[in-house]
């Protein structure tokens, strides 16, 4: 009887067994079995195809499989925990594109340090025990070494994998669009199904790897076929200019306020004094809109892309960056956004950031549109901080000192963002609250999470109110716009909170949907603009990405077509997302499943995308 080459076999289904106990891995951390979760089989074989190839190409290129299966094991336990760890923070996990970011690392880090141990506490005995079989797997790999000294055979395997992997990787739309909606099943998929909120479980159904994939071939860009060029210059040039010009030319304060929303419409917890009393006063002395984020629990840098450029995330994938990826050397300076709209009508244009400029690469965009100014404040001292961040009231008084100091024939466009309320929202990162729970349905640390948060809008809605009162003091016409970036990612020792709250869970699937991604604005000013309140009662929905094409439009300068054809498009999509689009009536429809008048502007609307921010 012929013996059994154990190194063979073990060269042969160790790779199969470690790479179904790293799915398994990442399938309990998300509470989730294989026997309890729906799997795309076809995305499942493809992954594991694609582990093979990998581990083929590493042992033809060092012809010992213990060291190439030491390399792919590593690799994909370290993948997987990052993916985890990412999970826990922002519910989304990882991609390829993160690989870019590694550089930012810092920065990032920087932002969780003080609740990485409390967030990660229930994925330990996890990572533990997954370290363990990977230190045994390792032992096993390193007792059998499989070798093949057919040097022809090596070669041959080396150049197959090679020439996969390069068709496989390299950009090809017919190919890519092949596998998408065939493997991936995008043409009968509706992405909501797959959690829009997270891309979580898109990963669960088409296995981590294949996840990580299949993301990557959906967030390639590529030309649609019905792309003109012509058509798209011809129905800019020929939408009429807006006739109200109430804005006139004031000075303008953008406040990009950190996870800013409504906290008082939750019912399961009550707070003994409102928390955004301005907020809500204020909606009825200027403009009021309702939003949709184009994400839920961090990515801030996308909505500021949107309300700059006036962009839409909508055409690109889950976890894709603009800032990362778009701007790079200055190639797109000729790309629209509403600083060079004010650059070409006399304005001083400053951004006022208490990030580091590396953060999402955010430097390469402001360098790219050139503001007059950009101000870093990376070093600020403590005694201006409130739990960890520097906080709204040393923001309020920055703009009042701007705006004291500015020129008087000078007109000014300072836009900021906030971090005060920015997570965690641990119970200890307050010395004292302003506000107390008199009443909750919530367990005790998830009620004292919704009060850590709560603190955090209350101390911004009173430098709302602040601002407010003192712009009405100037002599200069000036408007605050006032807007909540996105939905904060509440939690506690992974103990998420949205899901208990009867607000994110009513009968009513698109409602809960819309809701997870609704955030809102404020338009106020120091001088007359009743006609755009009247306006205002039949325009109630505007994206960060037409807010800034409103205000531009409603101004006495000269703008160009790119924002004048934006503007138009409010009365068909009002505010939309990757996921959730509404109309002025306030009827919610599915992003991917438009019809009509709103499917036509969505897929023209991706055509000028193309034209201004993609086509080099």
């Amino acid at each position: 009887m012929k013996k059994v080459n154990i190194s063979l076999v073990l060269f042969l289904y160790l790779p199969f067994l470690f790479l179904f106990l790293i799915e398994l891995m990442f399938y309990i951390s998300q509470g989730a079995t294989i026997s309890h979760t729906s799997i795309n089989h076809s995305s499942c074989i493809l992954a594991i195809i694609l582990f093979y190839i990998f581990y083929i190409f590493l042992y033809s290129a060092t012809n010992n499989s213990k060291y190439s299966l030491l390399i792919l094991s590593i690799t994909s336990y370290i993948i997987m925990i990052s993916s985890i760890i990412k999970i826990a923070f922002s519910e989304n996990p990882f991609y390829l594109s993160d690989l870019l970011y590694l550089n930012n690392s810092g920065e990032i880090f920087s932002i969780i340090d003080g609740s990485i141990g409390s967030t990660l506490k229930p994925y330990i005995l996890l990572f533990i025990i997954s370290l363990l079989i990977l230190v045994g797997f390792n032992i096993l790999i390193f007792k059998y070494n499989y070798k093949n000294n057919n040097k022809i055979f090596r070669i041959v395997s080396l150049s197959i994998t090679s020439i996969i992997l390069l068709i496989l990787f390299i950009p090809n739309k017919k190919l890519d669009q092949f596998i998408i909606n065939k493997i991936y099943k995008a043409d009968s998929r509706i992405d909501y199904e797959l959690d829009a909120v997270s891309n979580v479980n898109y990963y669960l159904y088409n296995t981590h790897l294949g996840g990580i994939y299949g993301n990557l071939l959906e967030s390639r860009i590529f030309i649609r076929d019905d792309y003109d060029e012509e058509e798209i210059n011809n129905v800019l040039d020929n939408i009429p200019p807006e006739t109200d010009k109430s804005l006139s030319k004031p000075n303008i304060i953008v406040i990009f306020s950190e996870s800013f929303w409504d906290v008082d419409q939750l019912e399961e917890i009550e707070f003994d004094k409102p928390v955004t009393p301005n907020f809500n006063r204020l909606k009825e002395e200027g403009l009021f809109f309702d939003m949709i984020s184009p994400s839920f629990g961090g990515l801030s840098a996308n909505v500021e892309f949107e309300f700059l450029t006036g962009g839409s995330l909508n055409y690109f994938s889950n976890g894709y960056i603009p800032y990362m990826s778009l701007y790079k050397n200055n190639n797109k300076k000729n790309s629209p956004s509403i600083i060079s709209e004010l650059n070409n009508n006399d304005y001083y244009t400053k951004i006022v950031i208490y990030n580091s400029p590396k953060l999402f690469n955010c430097k390469n965009f402001y360098d790219t549109v050139k503001p007059e100014s950009v101000e870093y404040n990376t070093d600020i001292d403590d005694k201006y901080k409130k739990g960890k961040y520097v906080s709204d009231e040393y923001i309020t008084d920055a703009i009042i000192d701007e705006l004291n100091n500015k020129d008087k024939d000078e007109k000014l466009f300072y836009f900021t963002t906030t971090m005060q309320s920015h997570m965690p929202y641990f119970p200890d990162k307050y010395n004292e609250y302003d506000i107390d729970i008199v009443n909750s349905d919530l367990s005790k640390y998830l009620a004292e999470t919704v009060k850590v948060y709560a603190q955090g809008i209350y101390d911004a809605d009173k430098e709302l109110g602040r601002l407010y009162d003192y712009i009405q003091t100037l002599d200069e016409e000036t408007i605050i716009v006032f807007y909540g970036d996105h939905l904060p990612f509440l939690s506690y020792y992974n103990n998420k909170i949205l899901p208990k709250l009867d607000f994110f869970n009513t009968n009513d699937d698109k409602l809960n949907l819309y809701r997870k991604y609704n955030t809102q604005a404020l338009v106020l000013a120091n001088y007359n603009i009743d006609s755009l309140k009247e306006e205002n009662k039949e325009l109630k929905y505007l994206g960060p990405d037409l807010l800034s094409a409103y205000i531009l439009n409603h101004m006495d300068i000269e703008i160009s077509n790119y924002y004048k054809w934006l503007y138009s498009t409010k009365d068909i999509i009002g505010a939309s997302n990757k996921y959730i689009s509404i109309n002025q009536n306030g009827e919610l429809y599915y992003t991917d499943d438009l019809k009509d008048e709103m499917k036509k502007l969505n897929d023209f609307r991706y055509n000028v995308q193309y034209k201004y921010f993609i086509k080099e």
